[in-house]
């Protein structure tokens, strides 16, 4: 009897505390809900049967990492400040990375992963703009970002609710549950998820099988193969060196360097060897590909944002082997995939990781 006078004068001396705890708790489970409805779900098939494109897919004469239905491509908008280089960390198991500019001269990268990669640390993860936004929905990917410029986020939704692409945002209901901060790091730049958030992020949001139409860049069967033998004719030129000038100076301005035995480009940023944290090994790309897109523009929401058109088509640069090739790229809307092209051709990739250098205007591009 003296136990439950005790609890009774608990419940009743601390009934505001417990009413706050419990509308808390509720508020989050309703937040984990909503945003899992509001973002989850898969996107639309696009045309044709996704057995039947992946059956497509792998009767082709050449290869790609998204031939598994478990490799759902999952694109992360990476930090690629000066501060945040030293941490940058599960970019070496991409099966693709882009780079271009964001504001102020600055760039940004965005890895793109065929399914949950093997790594404890990915990030630091950062804030979505408008043509990245198109680059994930080209893949019809599983994006991951922590906020964004007014003009991603309008168009973010605007995708993400024609179910062309789904996204993750790290300033919502989901964000710790997928993401945490390193407090031992200065903020914004201490944002990581890992290979098993992303694991769990799939299985909850039941993404387990990628619109196989949207993932037809092409890579070689096998090393040196027949298709691969065959397009190193069309080179127009040796190419063991690549440096890129996104901005005056030398810090956000990358490099590549082939290494013959290895048969990779090794990549550098601002003269030094980019490194993947996870591993401390120097990041390396079986093919670049120079993508060369109209001059950027500012945006009405200021702060020196801009504009990237990626939409139409122009020229591209292949670079591996050490051999460099003139060819095309072509992306036909917002949620089409950029597609690279070699005369009447697709190109085809070499087997490994490829880096997309986006190059807006008449930046130099030297090679040698």
């Amino acid at each position: 009897m003296q136990n439950k006078n005790k609890v009774l004068k608990y419940l009743n001396e601390h009934w505001q505390l417990l009413v706050k705890v419990s509308v808390f708790l509720l508020v989050i489970v309703l937040m984990w809900y909503s945003g899992f409805k509001l973002f989850g779900g898969r996107p639309s098939a696009g045309p044709g049967d996704s057995e039947n494109k992946e059956s497509e897919i792998k009767g082709q004469a050449v290869s790609t990492p998204f031939n598994d239905p478990k490799n759902y491509p999952v694109i992360v908008m990476i930090d690629n400040s000066p501060e945040a280089r030293p941490y940058h960390a599960g970019l070496s198991p991409a099966a693709v990375v882009y780079e271009t500019l964001a504001e102020g001269g600055s760039t940004r990268l965005a890895p793109v992963f065929a399914g949950p990669p093997e790594v404890e640390r990915i990030g630091p993860v950062r804030s979505a703009r408008p043509y990245f936004v198109q680059l994930a929905a080209g893949w019809g990917g599983f994006f991951w970002h922590a906020g964004g410029s007014p003009e991603g986020l309008a168009l973010l939704k605007e995708l993400v609710g024609q179910k062309q692409l789904i996204n993750l945002n790290e300033i919502s209901g989901l964000g710790p549950i997928y993401l945490w901060r390193d407090r031992s790091l200065a903020a914004p730049h201490n944002l990581f998820t890992s290979g098993e958030k992303i694991a769990k992020a799939l299985a909850d949001f039941e993404l387990t099988s990628p619109d196989y139409y949207k993932l037809s860049w092409q890579w070689e069967k096998e090393a040196k193969d027949k298709a691969s033998r065959e397009q190193a004719r069309e080179a127009t030129g040796e190419a063991s060196q690549i440096t890129i000038t996104f901005s005056p100076g030398v810090i956000f301005n990358p490099s590549y360097q082939y290494d013959a035995a290895s048969g990779l480009y090794q990549r550098s940023l601002a003269g030094r060897p980019h490194l993947d944290y996870n591993n401390k090994e120097q990041l390396a790309a079986a093919t670049v590909i120079v993508q060369k897109v109209p001059g950027e523009w500012f945006l009405p929401s200021g702060y020196d944002r801009i504009g990237i058109n990626i939409i139409g088509e122009g020229e591209a640069l292949f670079f591996r082997d050490g051999k460099v090739f003139t060819g095309q790229w072509k992306k036909e809307s917002r949620e089409a995939q950029t597609q690279w092209f070699l005369g009447d051709k697709p190109f085809i990739l070499k087997t490994g990781q490829a880096w997309v250098e986006i190059v807006p205007g008449n930046r130099e591009v030297k090679y040698n």
